[in-house]
């Protein structure tokens, strides 16, 4: 079921809301240039964030290995977002049905772009960042696949890309852990 498993965050940084750009319409009466507009100003902020925490990660892996690196997501990956949500002055959030941080369990509307975004993959459509406006937010949408081996250390297969003793490490550090 490894298809199943492509899809662990919606991204790293899935969801921004965009408030400054203080957009009350409905998405349909955005205009296309307004759309590619927020569609390119969140793409710039997820992948400065992708950068930001990555580059992090991958720090503490080579500083102390897999354990080092799962300590230090539980410890400063959320200030890390955090801080860089007010640098970008948006508000960037993890979601996935497949959180390892309870905090980053999906909403209403993120289960229902997750299933969007499983139905897509299923059908062989490559996904996309997308737009959804609520009432007071419009907020941006960003797949990530994990793919590489270097991430499925953590987020892979357990005795497969993850050794074991790294695996009860991080049901130590995330005892209801899903993100395998």
């Amino acid at each position: 079921m490894k298809n199943s498993k492509a899809i662990v965050f919606i991204t790293f940084f899935s969801i921004i809301l965009l408030y400054g750009c203080q957009i009350s319409v409905p998405k349909n009466k955005l205009s296309p240039e307004k759309q590619t507009e927020l569609i390119s100003k969140g793409k710039k902020i997820t992948m400065l964030s992708f950068k930001a925490l990555s580059g992090e990660v991958m720090k503490a892996l080579q500083e102390g290995g897999v354990q080092h690196a799962v300590a230090f997501c539980h410890l400063q990956a959320s200030p890390l977002i955090d801080s860089l949500s007010l640098v970008n002055k948006v508000k960037i959030s993890r979601v996935s049905d497949k959180y390892r941080n309870p905090s980053n369990k999906p909403g209403n509307l993120d289960q229902t772009v997750l299933e969007s975004y499983r139905q897509q993959q299923a059908n062989g459509v490559e996904l996309q960042p997308h737009l959804e406006l609520t009432a007071d937010e419009v907020v941006f949408y960003s797949p990530i696949l994990i793919l590489n081996p270097v991430c499925l250390q953590c987020h892979g297969e357990p005795a497969s890309t993850i050794e074991q003793e790294n695996f009860e490490f991080i049901k130590l550090k995330y005892p209801g852990d899903l993100a395998t």
